[in-house]
């Protein structure tokens, strides 16, 4: 009687263990849904904020600034100035002012390095005769 009483009991703790797990499990889902809304929300909040109250930059008072149509040249020749200020300020606002340049090239001197590299790279993969 003892035994059965005690294996009875026995299942029943299992019982309520188990749900208090299974309780415990929907607590910690319920907190965490609860926590990523409100990370959410805050961010949507910020996001419209800024939307609405950023500052946009000041105009210039000469008006737009007009841009010239870029010369075609030979490519022989070497780049105008304007070309190398633009390469200049390409190079200090994408890496910084410690920023150097050491050298500019044509298209036209790389693609033909590039052929005669490949072409000898052909050549090197076959039997001499």
């Amino acid at each position: 009687m003892i035994s059965r009483l005690f294996l009875a009991s026995g299942s029943v703790v299992a019982l309520n263990t188990d749900a208090g797990a299974l309780q415990t499990i929907k607590t910690v889902v319920l907190i965490l849904f609860l926590v990523i809304g409100a990370v959410w929300l805050l961010v949507d909040i910020r996001r419209n904020l800024i939307a609405t109250y950023s500052v946009s930059p000041p105009q210039s008072p000469l008006g737009p600034i007009p841009v010239s149509t870029p010369v075609v040249r030979a490519s022989s020749e070497r780049p105008t100035p304007e070309v190398l200020a633009v390469i200049a300020a390409a190079v200090h606002t994408t890496l910084g002012r410690a920023s150097r340049i050491v050298a500019i090239s044509s298209d036209d001197d790389d693609a033909q390095s590039w052929a005669a590299e490949g072409r000898r790279a052909i050549y090197a993969t076959r039997k001499v005769r």
